[in-house]
């Protein structure tokens, strides 16, 4: 059960080869994605911060991203919900994550070790494989799309006062491996989390062994590790680096160089630089409490570059202000050799980057709570008539009472289903509500994503009596 991580992320860097050279996006224009997977995909913001940055870099194309997570939940079970998850929402592209639960952590405990431990492990990997295949086959069968998505890590060095199951981390490295060998035998785009994400875990640790990428429990990243989750995506399905591109000669007066954009109105006095930027996409927006990603992976640099050059300008320093805002004073230099405003976060197109930031949070947020309501249904009312709302509620504070009475005992995890029940009485009732919203929610992304034009000024701040231009 052991794996080679370093050989086998070089063999993920083969696979993603074909991946990193398309030349059009994973999704198509009027694609419902459905996202099948366990409680990293039903709670976690990976796919929030993709569904991001396709809002603000292809505002021509109309998608509409479903979470299909159930907490808990494995390829078994993915298999089970299919028709109801997927088909029934007439998916054109499932991308499916499985794995941390498939392998039975349990197994590996060091103070209660099963019976026949060993064989078990066996089963729990060979029976992911067949369910992952199935998976595929019934996909495949309605013609949907597959993305398949590796399993992320288990952290086995942290401290942390939760058990460690050492061994789970390897197992899931092998189901890694089989989803990374079983996607190219499909030709099927396939992004590796696991291989990358344990060597990102692995080398900081190295120097801060008190760093984790997942956190406190193993197993759930928070959003710096769901915004690293999101990089690895979009990295391997070959999203494009640029925001825009634009280049401008301030000596002949001319647009050199433009890609996304369509410069116009260019004038050019002694003191002042100006023209107009219809700008067809926006950037991908600062994510305030996942930005220690940005250390961990090349987000900016590989994903986020809204360049403007600005060519044959007198030395000096220089005030850009867009839509007469100040946005940043920038030296010659720094001009002459491109200015990323990708972050600047005074710019107007960051701030309605970041509106659209907070719908697509509030989208996912909204996608959680009905998933946990799926979750319960599943988990916790199975043969219940779900039209009976007394039966339910009798079924579900019987639930509730069970729960309490063990709430002293930590393996119970009684806290998470007294709430998960609790929010199931309270916002089962509210779910068309809530969908209508994620429709409003989607209907203004797109929007406040459409092309704008925006007016752009340079006039230079250091020796203001001279010329702006050389």
């Amino acid at each position: 059960m052991k794996t080679n991580a370093p050989n086998l992320w070089a063999l993920a860097l083969a696979l993603a080869l074909p991946a990193l050279a398309r030349a059009e996006p994973i999704f198509k224009n009027n694609d419902t994605v459905c996202l099948i997977g366990d409680s990293i995909t039903h709670s976690g913001p990976y796919h929030s911060y993709v569904f991001l940055y396709y809002a603000t870099r292809f505002p021509q194309m109309r998608l509409k991203f479903i979470n299909c997570g159930i907490s808990g939940d494995s390829a078994s079970g993915m298999m089970g919900r299919l028709q109801k998850d997927v088909f029934s929402n007439n998916a054109t592209v499932a991308t499916l994550s499985a794995g941390m639960n498939d392998v039975n952590r349990g197994l590996y405990s060091q103070t209660k070790v099963p019976a026949d431990a060993d064989n078990s492990k066996r089963k729990a990997i060979d029976g992911f494989k067949n369910n992952v295949r199935k998976i595929s086959d019934a996909l495949a069968s309605k013609g949907v799309r597959q993305v398949f998505i590796t399993p992320t890590i288990y952290d086995e060095n942290f401290e942390s006062t939760v058990e460690n199951m050492r061994g789970v981390n390897a197992a899931l490295g092998e189901c890694s491996d089989f989803v990374l060998e079983f996607a190219n035998a499909q030709n099927a785009p396939v992004v590796d989390l696991w291989h990358p994400m344990n060597e990102i875990n692995t080398k900081r640790q190295l120097a801060d062994p008190q760093f984790t990428l997942i956190g406190k429990d193993r197993i759930h990243p928070g959003p710096m590790g769901h915004l690293v989750i999101a990089y690895l995506f979009l990295d391997q399905t070959g999203a494009p680096q640029d925001v825009w591109q634009l280049a401008i000669d301030a000596k002949s007066q001319k647009v050199l160089e433009q890609k996304n954009t369509e410069a116009s109105n260019l004038a050019v006095t002694p003191a002042r630089l100006s023209f107009s930027n219809k700008e067809m996409t926006l950037p991908f927006p600062l994510i305030e409490d996942a930005k220690a990603a940005y250390d961990l992976v090349p987000f900016v640099d590989r994903l986020n570059q809204q360049v403007l050059k600005i060519r044959n300008l007198a030395a000096g320093n220089y005030t850009l202000k867009i839509n007469s805002n100040d946005v940043g004073s920038f030296s010659q230099s720094d001009l002459e050799k491109g200015v990323n405003l990708a972050t600047n976060t005074a710019t107007p197109q960051n701030i309605l980057a970041q509106k659209i930031a907070s719908l697509c949070k509030e989208h996912h947020q909204l996608g959680s709570t009905i998933r946990m309501l799926r979750r319960v249904e599943m988990k916790h009312l199975g043969g219940v008539n779900l039209s009976d709302k007394d039966a339910v509620k009798a079924k579900l504070e019987g639930f509730i009472a069970e729960m309490q009475a063990k709430k002293n005992d930590p393996a119970a995890n009684s806290g998470y289903y007294i709430t998960t029940a609790r929010t199931y009485l309270k916002e089962s009732a509210n779910e068309d509500a809530m969908r209508a919203r994620i429709q409003a929610i989607e209907d203004e992304i797109y929007t406040i994503n459409q092309p704008q034009t925006f007016s752009y000024s340079l006039e230079k701040t250091s020796d203001p009596q001279g010329a702006l231009n050389q």
